[in-house]
Parts: structure tokens; sequence; C-alpha cells
């Protein structure tokens, strides 16, 4: 994909979901606006995330499907058990699902966003 020239920058893109899901939650139960209570939220997450780009080497084809899917997996799983045993936060099973749908569908959406840009962009062959 062309999109993919610059291997480096969806990893932006993946933190800003992350972080986002943070602020949102944060917001929906009347935290407010306090910084350090979305980085608490925040922190499992993006450390889960890390550990997984890391061991999946997801630079290398950042915009596959199946490197979205092992990146929101793991981000999740790894997420929640840091979140229950390291940094003692709750893990309701309504947390846990509203996590993996707004992980995992954002983080999917943006590469399929990216396929159908690159898709689109493409020249059309033309016949002979």
């Amino acid at each position: 994909m062309a999109l993919g020239a610059s291997r480096y920058w969806f990893w932006v893109l993946d933190v800003v979901i992350i972080i986002s899901f943070a602020v949102i939650g944060r917001d929906s139960h009347g935290f407010g606006s306090d910084a350090t209570e979305t980085i608490r939220i925040a922190t499992p997450f993006l450390m889960a995330y890390a550990v997984t780009v890391l061991a999946s080497k997801a630079w290398h084809k950042p915009l596959r499907f199946s490197t979205g899917l092992v990146l929101a997996a793991s981000t999740i799983v790894i997420g929640m058990v840091l979140r229950r045993f390291v940094f003692d936060d709750g893990t309701a099973v309504a947390f846990v699902l509203v996590t993996g749908a707004w992980l995992t569908g954002l983080m999917f959406a943006w590469r399929l966003a990216a396929y159908a840009a690159d898709r689109w962009r493409a020249p059309t062959p033309t016949p002979s």
C-alpha cells in the first residue's frame, strides 16, 4: 500500500485511539478533565500496546488487518491483565466489552480507511 511508505506513523493513530478511549471513558463517568486520571486509565493499555508492537514487529506491515487484529487483541488482553494485577483497577465485564469494541473497531477502521484510500488512488489498468 502506498500509505505504508512511512512505516512508523501507524503507532500515532493507534495511540490516539487508546488515549481517546481513556478520555471519553473518564468524561462519561464524571471524572472531569483531570489529565492524571486519563494517564492512569490509559497506561496499562499503552504499555500492552508497546509490548505488542515490539513483540509482533508490527512496523513491518502496519496496515494489514491481521496486524490490527493482533495489536487490538493483545492490547486488550494484556492491558486488562496489567490493569487488574499491576494497577489494581477494575475489569468489569462491561468495561472489557466497551474496551474491546472501541479499540478493535477503531484500530480496524483506520486501516480499512487507509486500504480504501489506497485502492481509490490506485490507477485502473487500461485495456490494451
